[in-house]
């Protein structure tokens, strides 16, 4: 399609070394990286790209890019390498031009080691909202991004809300503000894709039992918000994992309470816990919380067990008949065909299974390996399974369009940008159905009262995202909602700023490039019709002149091939281009049509040598401001390799006490500095190289005559 080709021409043309490609979810964010990476590809034959995606998608990524690209990819992580016995030999990431990696792989510091003597080329991030946060993971990222010539990050959900965490991701990779992003941010609307969604809220009335634990566990989760909500953040943390987990099941909040009792018991100081570890992405963290419990709630100890004990049992007798379980059955009756249930976590996920066992489920969540990811997805795709019963670990980048069109959500998950993935695993390019998304929301509690006002009012599901700015409450907004009792501010009518205001400091910019892409995409669409019998090798024998016969007029054509090269002779760019003029040959035998031939040559010399002129001039002014941009962003890592003496992993790892190795050390990494500067050396070179431009002479390929 037309407007994925802009993010491509964007980047050929030298608009910006940093691109965020922010489409709606099923836009084809991949196919539009693939082009980029091809683009590359084709033209530094002897380049390194590096593509970095959560762990499920690298066999998705690699499938791709050789079907629709025919690129060739290297997955690289620990068994790979152990496979192929690289760890003692040559760096495998310099081995191969195009490879695909984790980022919870690379993020390790013994593997970023391994990568501080390379500069790429191209650094494509998937699923890039995970780097706004602060974690290893989005170290690890702005380091690998600092040393990218072009940077390519990939999400649909770039704000959640969290305006910091926005400023970081739209930050990732720019050297000393130097470099603005260039944003691409297009909705179905505006490509020509009817919406066709279908949303529904489903009020599901619970037990008795489950309406006194939703009551208990309100009263309780608001009496820790007025004694440490605003003083501990902790606390206020404990009360939105128990809120939720009550919204998912009660089997799940029975195990957290049990857990938080336990850990209660055997806690003295909360000041003295260690803080949660940001080893693990919150995005698809569907396992049961731990040491979060272990934080207190109220000031009485004696009077938080006495509220714990009461939901628990409450818990207890709620879980012996859930509600939302039989709706979701009844549902799944009525509606006969293919579906797939989101939960938030696990161990919910468990007990759904259970209660489904009779329509042989397939389980989907983040405990399985990859490869059992990439199977219970494949198999949903075949039609092999009518239901798939899935956490937010598939809520991610995964296909799953081709056999369902249903979604139902037993809770709702706390951000749009994660309800807005969930949906977007079936609403994709390829969907020609209505996709139904039916929500199921315990009535008479916080879950329909304040969570779903505020992620499903004015149709903000689907419209949460067509702005790169703020449009949805974060999950701290809905948080503050659920149980600290503010009401819910109204929507607001304002747009938000356009990219590139003021306020963004001029750090992320847009471009129209529609009119340009639509061009191109015809021009592809005449290559292949032109093209359809495949290529035809021409042998040199053929003859360079053809004549056809016409009644009125006499008019020849004489179409030139001409290249343009640099100072060492590489190919920058060649085209073809053709002078008309009146012909008329004396004589219609070959030996006088060739010598009418040379003669017309010499006398249309110099109209060549003027157009040659024309182009090379026109050339060397279009490569001006890209070659320029491209030695500054060189210039700028170079300037990071230096200061930081080509470290990716210092930020990783801590130093030891009486560590004697520092020498060493030193003595090494200098030597990975040595390597590093000259790969950039050698592309500041050849960025100068390309700045004299030379034209070969202009070739005749044939002339037509028409008399």
């Amino acid at each position: 399609m037309p407007f994925q080709l802009e993010p491509a021409i964007a980047v050929t043309r030298g608009l910006s070394s940093r691109i965020l490609i922010a489409d709606e979810v099923g836009l084809g964010k991949t196919v539009q990286a693939g082009l980029i990476v091809s683009e590359i590809v084709l033209r530094r034959p002897d380049g390194h790209i590096l593509i970095v995606t959560p762990a499920g998608l690298r066999a998705q990524w690699k499938e791709e890019l050789h079907e629709r690209l025919g690129l060739d990819a290297t997955v690289l992580d620990s068994p790979t390498l152990a496979h192929h016995g690289w760890l003692s030999t040559a760096n495998p990431w310099a081995s191969h031009p195009l490879i695909i990696t984790s980022l919870d792989y690379v993020k390790r510091p013994e593997v970023l080691r391994s990568l501080e003597a390379l500069v790429w080329d191209l650094v494509v991030f998937d699923e890039a909202h995970a780097l706004g946060g602060r974690s290893d993971r989005a170290t690890a990222a702005s380091a690998l991004a600092e040393r990218a010539r072009t940077l390519v990050l990939l999400t649909a959900t770039p704000h959640s809300g969290d305006e910091p965490s926005f400023a970081r991701l739209c930050g990732t990779g720019d050297l000393r503000n130097q470099f603005p992003l260039l944003a691409f941010r297009r909705t179905r609307e505006d490509v020509g894709l009817v919406t066709r969604r279908r949303s529904v809220s489903l009020a599901v009335r619970p037990s008795a039992a489950e309406t006194e634990m939703h009551r208990a566990i309100a009263s309780y989760t608001q009496l820790i918000w007025t004694q440490k909500g605003t003083s501990s953040a902790g606390a206020r943390f404990v009360a939105a994992i128990l809120c939720r987990r009550a919204c998912s099941s009660a089997s799940s909040l029975v195990r957290s309470i049990e857990r938080r009792l336990a850990l209660l018991t055997g806690a003295q100081d909360d000041g003295l816990l260690q803080a949660r570890l940001p080893f693990e992405a919150v995005a698809v963290d569907d396992d049961e919380p731990g040491v979060a419990l272990s934080v207190a709630g109220l000031h009485d100890g004696r009077e938080e067990r006495i509220w714990l004990e009461r939901i628990l049992a409450l818990a207890e007798r709620a879980r012996a008949g859930e509600s939302k379980l039989r709706a979701l059955r009844r549902w799944l009756h009525r509606a006969n065909e293919p579906a797939i249930v989101f939960t938030e976590y696990r161990d919910t996920l468990a007990t759904v299974a259970a209660a489904l066992s009779d329509r042989s489920p397939l389980v989907l969540h983040g405990g399985l390996t990859v490869a059992e990811r990439h199977d219970a997805a494949r198999r949903f795709n075949s039609g092999n399974a009518s239901l798939l019963l899935a956490t937010d670990a598939a809520g991610e980048g995964l296909n799953l369009h081709r056999h369902c069109r249903l979604i139902i959500n037993l809770e709702l998950p706390w951000t749009p940008s994660r309800l807005e993935q969930r949906i977007g695993r079936v609403e994709r390019i390829g969907q020609w159905r209505r996709v139904h998304a039916v929500h199921l929301l315990a009535s008479g509690t916080t879950e329909e009262a304040a969570v779903a006002r505020l992620l499903l009012r004015s149709d903000r599901v689907t419209r949460a995202m067509n702005d790169l700015r703020a449009t949805g409450e974060s999950e701290d907004d809905i948080a503050e909602a659920a149980i600290g009792g503010r009401d819910p501010s109204p929507p607001t009518s304002r747009r938000a700023e356009p990219l590139g205001s003021a306020t963004r400091e001029e750090a992320v910019a847009s471009a129209d490039l529609s009119a340009q892409a639509q061009v191109e995409a015809s021009r592809l669409e005449l290559v292949r019709a032109l093209n359809r019998d495949g290529i035809i090798a021409v042998p040199d024998s053929r003859p360079r002149l053809t004549i056809r016969r016409r009644r009125h007029g006499e008019r020849g054509f004489w179409i030139y091939q001409l290249a343009l090269v640099d100072s060492d002779g590489r190919r920058l760019w060649d085209t073809m281009f053709g002078i008309a003029a009146h012909a008329s040959p004396p004589s219609c035998s070959n030996r006088g049509v060739r010598e009418w031939l040379e003669a017309a040559l010499d006398g249309l010399a110099p109209a060549v040598a003027q157009f040659h002129k024309h182009l090379q001039d026109a050339v060397i002014a279009s490569l001006r401001v890209p070659l320029e941009r491209a030695a500054d962003r060189e210039r700028a890592i170079v300037n990071a390799l230096t200061a930081r003496r080509a470290r990716l992993s210092a930020a990783m790892l801590q130093r030891g006490l009486f560590d004697r190795r520092a020498e060493r050390v030193a003595a090494a990494q200098t030597a990975v500095i040595e390597d590093a500067l000259t790969r950039c050396t050698a592309r500041l070179d050849e960025i100068d190289r390309c700045t004299r431009v030379n034209a070969e002479s202009a070739t005749l390929r044939f002339v037509l005559l028409r008399r």
